[in-house]
């Protein structure tokens, strides 16, 4: 009886532990003016096949939980965005958007990256999933 009892504290643990993980749906292909999440060295075409993007770098520098910091750090991405079969470089930054570089004729901006940093936790540039906003002007 008490081994049915502790695999039903099993089963609810294992549950819960279930529904607390969040699960990032990448997209194969992102759509321009639309929040779409990428990773790192992967080129992704537009929905309309009109552009690809790759992210080259992610710079994370946020302040991780559990720690209590000055700065709130930020985000630096680089890559290249083809259109017309031309690429232009790209960089942007979540807190010095004086330093951003941005392709001829497009607005990129940081919405979110994923995992956030953890005290005592490292995350690989390969781990991050970020969500970036692409406009065309």
């Amino acid at each position: 009886m008490k081994c049915i009892s502790a695999l039903k504290y099993l089963l609810i643990l294992f549950l819960f532990a279930g529904l607390a993980c969040e699960e990032i749906v990448l997209d194969p292909v992102f759509t321009v003016g639309k929040e779409s999440t990428f990773r790192i060295n992967t080129i992704y075409p537009s929905t309309d096949h009109k552009y690809t993007v790759q992210i080259k770098e992610i710079g994370d520098s946020r302040c991780p939980q559990g720690v209590a910091c000055l700065w709130s750090g930020e985000l630096s991405i680089k890559g290249e965005l083809t259109a017309d079969n031309h690429t232009s470089a790209f960089e942007i930054h979540s807190v010095a958007e004086k330093l951003n570089l941005m392709p001829e004729g497009f607005t990129i901006k940081i919405v979110d990256a994923q995992p956030y940093p953890k005290n005592g936790i490292e995350t690989k540039p390969e781990d991050l999933v970020v969500t970036l906003l692409i406009q065309k002007e």
